[in-house]
Parts: structure tokens; sequence; C-alpha cells
């Protein structure tokens, strides 16, 4: 649901999955993250609070998860404050910085890789190529990361949707597999 920016749905869903174990981290850590701005929509100050409440508890739960777990809550954790600012960037640039790290720490993880990727493509949502049609900087960070992923597990649903949008404004060709095998993960995303 995530993947699909389908991010009411997924708060829906990471509540449920808290209420059925209230312990779950994860749950919580996935709230804050769908709360999250993205390409497609700025975080109004509503989000950050109910984000930063989420993000708390799933702290607050972290002591029972992985180290990659932990590692992602931590991360995410950086994005949020208790009282928003009205420019995230240095909140999203931190978060950007944290999740470079995870990637570094857990070099096999593909969700790592993705969430990474998008951290960067969120800090300038559709303007990840110059006027004469060159990659910015973040942007072949971002493509190098779901390239990567996108090669060991070509299935994999965020990547496949985040590639797309870091390539159709210059390079539409280069979205072609991803956007069929989109079609069959997650239909109408």
């Amino acid at each position: 649901l995530y993947y699909a920016f389908n991010h009411q749905e997924a708060i829906r869903s990471f509540h449920e999955g808290a209420r059925l174990d209230p312990d779950c981290a994860m749950c919580y850590w996935g709230i804050a993250l769908a709360y999250g701005p993205n390409i497609n929509a700025p975080m109004d100050v509503a989000s950050g609070r109910l984000a930063h409440a989420a993000i708390q508890q799933a702290t607050q739960r972290a002591t029972r998860v992985s180290d990659r777990e932990q590692a992602l809550i931590q991360a995410l954790a950086m994005r949020y404050v208790a009282e928003p600012p009205a420019d995230r960037t240095e909140l999203d640039v931190a978060y950007s910085h944290a999740m470079a790290d995870v990637v570094q720490r857990f070099e096999d993880d593909f969700e790592a890789k993705t969430l990474y990727a998008e951290s960067l493509m969120d800090l300038s949502p559709w303007n990840y190529w110059t006027a004469d049609d060159k990659p910015k900087s973040n942007t072949t960070i971002v493509l190098s990361q779901l390239e990567q992923v996108l090669v060991a597990e070509p299935g994999h649903p965020g990547a496949n949707h985040f590639y797309i949008h870091a390539v159709e404004a210059v390079q539409p060709e280069r979205a072609l597999a991803a956007a069929e095998r989109l079609a069959s993960l997650m239909p109408g995303a």
C-alpha cells in the first residue's frame, strides 16, 4: 500500500497491525513513514505531529527488534519533531543522511536501499534532471540504489515504482520494464 502511494490505507493497515500487536515497533514505524512527505505531497503540520507521535511509539518498542529495524526506526526519528517547522528541509536531509548510513551498515538490504532512494527523491520532488537532461547528483545515487535492488529483486514494488518516477521525465523508455512489472505487482499504482 505504501509503495503504491496509498498512504492513508497504509496508515490504516499499520494501525490495525499495532492494534493486533501493541508491541509491534515496525507497525508504528510504518505509520510514521506513511504520514511523511512524499514526491506527490508535502507534509502538513497535523501529519507531522502524528508522525512524530508514531515514531516515538516505535522508539519505545525498539529494544525488542532486530538491529536492522532499530536502524530504520532511528533513521526515521531524524525526520520528525514534536513541533514541525514550516521548512522541513533540515529534517528531511537528516533523514536521508541517516538512511545512507543504514544502507552502508546493511548493504544487502533492499528495503533500506529503496527507502534511501525515496528519501533523496523527496528532497527535490519531480526535479531529478538538469535542463539539458542530465541527472542531478542525487538522481545518480537514486538510480544506482534502485537499479541494484531491481537487478537482485526485480519484483520489488517500491523500487519499480520509484524507478519509473525517477526516469520518466527524461528517459521514459528506461522505465518500461519497471512499468510492466509494476502493473502486475500493484494494479492501478
